[in-house]
């Protein structure tokens, strides 16, 4: 067991200047690049989850993997501006075949990376790769807390296995300073006493944890093509849906900008659909995009609080930031 020691989180520096400021005063502060950028490597996933689009088979727009081209396109405009780059949206990155060329591709040219996984592809082999690359960032995506709550909302019994996946990781890494290794959930019902009890296990082999509220207000049951048992279950969930029905500061159309795997440029990471397209990497570039108008459209409505204008938007809440004693049941 590698001797526990306190690592710095690469991309924290990015997240404390996307959550600086209200919305009124990044309009008028706007960085002339985006300061993150969120890259959709594929929209397929191996998991069923309950709670995504993706999982519930509502995401009507075509399914693919990124092109070589394309990325590379990305990271050469990013690179010149040092913006940091995470492989996360609407699908599992370790599903695309060319994840570790990409990633080794975006260390040569010195560009931050993180990667968002559900974990279940990991194995010794590709973790030996991932870490002599290395990789700077991974988050290891759970549901609930324990077995039950996991496999109710991920439709799957992985929870015990993701927990070896993460330790491996650990464990290989040793003292190696990266990647950063952060474990992240959501819960409905989930008791303090449950959520106490996962962070202290998963504390033990990750540099963070991190726990939100599941938000299933957006899952419209006529629109999932699922089961009656699992249309069932998210009805119960939504009955017990805990997080607090009040909009963000939306950070991400002032600070960031989400990529699709076609190329395609979406003002919202929540953009499952291609609700709020603003542009496509065939066409223009991404500073072109980042000062389009109809991007200002939309920081805009943001700005003056317009959250119900927008229909992903409208049912966007705050699901990590509202964690106030007494207002929550945990």
């Amino acid at each position: 067991m590698p001797v526990k020691t306190k690592r710095i989180n690469p991309f924290q520096k990015y997240y404390e200047l996307c959550n600086s400021g209200n919305p009124k005063q990044k309009l008028l502060n706007l960085p002339d690049f985006p300061r993150l950028i969120d890259i959709e490597l594929t929209n397929k996933c191996n998991f069923r989850c309950l709670m995504c689009p993706t999982g519930t088979l509502s995401c009507n727009r075509e399914k693919g993997f990124m092109d070589e081209k394309i990325f590379s396109k990305v990271l050469n405009e990013i690179s010149k501006h040092i913006t940091p780059l995470r492989c996360i949206r609407w699908g599992e990155p370790m599903l695309h075949p060319q994840l570790l060329n990409f990633l080794r591709e975006a260390n040569q040219k010195k560009v931050i990376c993180h990667v968002n996984t559900n974990g279940s592809l990991l194995n010794e082999d590709k973790i030996e790769q991932i870490l002599d690359i290395p990789l700077d960032s991974i988050k290891f995506s759970f549901q609930g807390v324990n077995k039950n709550s996991y496999k109710e909302m991920r439709n799957t019994d992985f929870f015990e296995k993701l927990l070896k996946n993460i330790k491996l990781l650990y464990d290989l890494r040793g003292d190696n300073e990266y990647p950063y290794i952060h474990v992240s959930t959501t819960i409905t019902y989930e008791s303090k006493e449950q959520v106490f009890r996962f962070k202290k296990i998963v504390s033990e082999f990750s540099d963070l944890v991190t726990v939100g509220r599941t938000i299933l207000e957006h899952i419209d049951l006529d629109d999932v093509h699922l089961s009656e048992k699992d249309k069932k279950t998210i009805d119960k969930l939504k009955s017990q849906e805990s997080v607090l029905k009040k909009h963000p500061d939306c950070p991400e159309v002032f600070d960031k900008l989400s990529i699709n795997w076609d190329g395609s440029v979406s003002a919202c990471c929540k953009d499952y659909d291609n609700f709020m397209l603003i542009g496509d990497l065939k066409h223009s570039s991404l500073e072109e995009i980042w000062n389009s108008k109809k991007m200002n459209t939309y920081r805009k409505i943001l700005a003056e609080n317009g959250h119900e204008r927008l229909k992903l938007c409208k049912s966007c809440f705050d699901y990590y930031g509202l964690q106030t004693p007494g207002l929550q049941k945990t």
